[in-house]
């Protein structure tokens, strides 16, 4: 027993000699830290009037970010454990949150951090130290902003990453942000990251007699819930004859499936994070020759619809519909302005935003005339949106002239098959 008690005291001996107040190397290694964030942002001679006294009590107040914590770990796929823990640890590392002040000076995340709260430790000081000393730093506090700000920046950017990657259709995951003033193990500001996996809400859905799954949607706000979406029934005009006041809107794979195919070039998780922005501000319904169609915005370009249908009290989106598809208003404008059916533009493939990516019509007057009455004409500017413009070698000029021509040659040898292949795997979809 006597052996046993020595050796907790000499772990604790060992743990009080290491504790980051007394480690001196520490305490430089941090200070070289804040020295730095002083240089990019106009306190460099500032940083050199500080006392050895107010350094120390800087390094008092120093920032630690914890590694990502898990609740119910066994619940979390490898792949998620991988994502999201780089992703904490890149966060911090990185400087993803621009000085929105000075754009040549380049911080981390954790740099500025580590400023902002040394300017918060400025408010332990007294007398007309303290009033010197919130002169001196104006520059920073005038290019970092306030602590609130970068707090509120940050769990921005947590919220929007768990939404960009949660489709639904399998575990879904919830990525909390949260800070606090600790004693122990680290005295300071911690900042910590938990990972929380939550079950998706699944249901059978029967069509044509094949039993399909459906996924309910939901999204994450701000405090870092999950909202479960139900569109209100006033909103079907007249569609819905049951007696709920709302209805669960749910999804099919294969609607997601057409969403991600049908907006290339663009970035799955972009468009992921688009639907979740559309299910918390901005979602609509329509009802359209007793279609019931979601408009999804890409930024604030139109890009298509959900189409959905009414099944035991559920809202279920069943496939995703470009703008130039039948059965959508844009869709069927164009169709009497160009004359072509489902499957022409199946063939000349212009039902996926891929081959207006890049493209102009500004030779080709006509075309373009018939895709602005569509309302359609947007399409071809999506690049100005930041995405990197590519060149597209579509030929717009032969579709024109097949146009033009009276459709009287729509397969080449070969093509039919190729095309019939398409319509049988998008069955009723469309």
């Amino acid at each position: 027993m006597s052996k046993k008690r020595k050796k907790i005291k000499q772990q604790e001996g060992r743990k009080k000699e290491n504790h980051p107040s007394k480690n001196p190397v520490l305490k430089k290694t941090y200070l070289k830290i804040l020295e730095h964030v002083c240089s990019q942002t106009d306190c460099e001679t500032a940083f050199k009037l500080l006392s050895k006294d107010e350094k120390t009590n800087a390094f008092g107040h120093r920032v630690y970010v914890e590694s990502l914590k898990f609740e119910n770990k066994g619940a979390v796929a490898k792949d998620a454990l991988k994502f999201f823990t780089s992703y904490v640890q890149n966060f911090y590392s990185d400087n993803i949150l621009k000085l929105q002040r000075d754009l040549e000076a380049e911080l981390t995340n954790f740099e500025i951090l580590v400023g902002l709260q040394f300017l918060t430790s400025l408010d332990y000081v007294v007398g007309e130290r303290k009033k010197q000393l919130q002169i001196a730093f104006t520059p920073m506090r005038v290019k970092l902003g306030a602590l609130e700000e970068m707090l509120q920046t940050i769990v921005y950017h947590y919220a929007i990453t768990a939404n960009s990657t949660n489709i639904f259709n399998d575990t879904v995951y919830n990525l909390k942000f949260d800070f606090d003033v600790k004693n122990y193990p680290t005295v300071g500001m911690h900042y910590s990251s938990n990972l929380e996996a939550i079950p998706c809400r699944s249901s059978n859905y029967i069509e044509n007699g094949n039993l399909r799954k459906v996924f309910q949607l939901g999204y994450l706000d701000y405090g870092f819930t999950m909202n479960w979406v139900f569109v209100p029934v006033k909103s079907l005009q007249g569609v819905y004859r049951g007696d709920k006041k709302e209805l669960p809107l749910c999804i099919q794979n294969h609607a997601y499936n057409r969403l991600l195919e049908r907006l290339k070039p663009l970035s799955g998780i972009d468009i992921i994070h688009q639907l979740s922005y559309t299910l918390q501000t901005s979602l609509k319904i329509e009802i359209y020759k007793g279609n019931i169609l979601i408009p999804y915005f890409h930024i604030n370009l139109k890009c298509g619809y959900f189409l959905g249908v009414i099944n035991k009290n559920r809202l279920i989106i069943k496939t995703f519909l470009f703008l130039t598809h039948h059965y959508t208003p844009e869709g069927d404008k164009l169709e009497k302005a160009l004359g072509l059916s489902k499957e022409e533009i199946s063939y000349w493939k212009i039902g996926s935003l891929e081959n207006f990516f890049g493209s102009n019509l500004e030779t080709n007057h006509e075309m373009m005339e018939a895709f602005e009455d569509a309302g359609i004409s947007h399409l071809f500017t999506v690049q100005s949106l930041g995405y990197e413009k590519e060149q597209r070698n579509y030929n717009w000029e032969a579709l024109n002239e097949y146009i033009n021509l009276g459709k009287t040659e729509l397969f080449d040898e070969g093509a039919e098959d190729e095309m019939l292949e398409e319509l049988v795997e998008e069955g009723l979809d469309e």
